[in-house]
């Protein structure tokens, strides 16, 4: 069972399960693209349209980790907006420019879906250049499509969170599987009695329920493996020195940030790109930072 994340042929072990994209039952990232500040590839690759598959080739390896190490110092979270991984694919696969380096399932199964020499569209930043200098993850979570009020894509009379003995579970359709098929997700925190939590996000109410345990322990264990083994990613979330409290909004140093954030950390939608708001609301931020507080020497 692979266990290796893996960027230049480097392989590192976060001691978790890693459904790499040449595997039986892995998903390859449908639209990657070469890094503009990386030249060990052809640069026909730097731009749309998806080239076919023989042509992404490394041509110096150790060349091409080296230069990935001094240019990449960013790894973006994301809410997928999907109920599992499979369903996330299913919409990478319609897009024609869309993908990300990681899918993290509800049962915290981590898809690997390209090597991490390439770049994935799945947030440009304010300043455009943000997929050059990062690496993603999509965290499967309905985020406010689980509220009936709020749900665009999946309209449903009722929310698609219910509250049972054991806390809130969510519906989960069944043509939408996670590897584990008797996994029941549930998220790792609630807020209250309506389960879901709400607060302001680069102008707008977010309003959803919390990624799972699994989801949280898997993530944490990627970020170690991530800044082992692109060092310039470090185990640093955004957080205000003066009230203790980790912001939301897109920082005013977005690009220079060099550790964990959001795609709200890198755009506010300022310079006509579209506003964005994950991971969300619920996200956790005070457990990685006290996770990788607890890692560092």
């Amino acid at each position: 069972m692979n266990q290796n994340i893996i960027a230049c042929e480097k392989k590192v072990d976060i001691e978790t399960r890693v459904v790499l994209w040449n595997e039986k039952g892995g998903f390859a990232c449908p639209n990657r693209r070469g890094r503009e500040t990386l030249s060990q590839h052809a640069s026909v690759l730097n731009d749309a349209p998806t080239q076919k598959s023989s042509d992404y080739r490394i041509k110096n390896i150790q060349t091409a980790y080296r230069e990935l190490i001094k240019n990449v110092h960013q790894f973006v979270l994301h809410y997928d907006v999907c109920y599992t991984s499979s369903h996330c694919h299913e919409l990478m696969l319609a897009s024609p420019f869309k993908g990300s380096h990681f899918y993290l399932d509800l049962d915290g199964t981590l898809y690997q879906t390209c090597d991490l020499y390439w770049k994935t569209n799945t947030a440009p930043a304010d300043d455009k250049k943000g997929n050059e200098r990062a690496v993603h993850v999509e965290i499967a979570n309905l985020s406010w499509e689980a509220l009936a009020k709020q749900a665009e894509y999946f309209p449903s009379k009722k929310n698609k969170y219910r509250k049972t003995e054991n806390g809130w579970k969510l519906n989960l359709p069944d043509e939408y599987k996670t590897m584990n098929n008797s996994f029941n997700a549930m998220p790792s925190r609630a807020y209250g009695e309506r389960g879901y939590f709400s607060k302001k996000i680069n102008g707008k109410i977010v309003r959803m329920w919390d990624f799972t345990e699994e989801q949280y322990k898997t993530l944490i264990k990627l970020s170690f493996g991530l800044n082992q083994l692109l060092p310039e990613i470090q185990l640093k979330v955004p957080l205000d020195k003066k009230t203790g409290r980790h912001p939301l909004g897109r920082l005013k140093n977005f690009s220079r940030f060099a550790g964990v954030l959001g795609h709200c950390h890198v755009q506010n939608g300022s310079t006509g790109l579209e506003c964005k708001y994950d991971p969300g609301s619920a996200f956790n931020w005070a457990r990685l930072h006290k996770a990788f507080k607890k890692r560092k020497p």
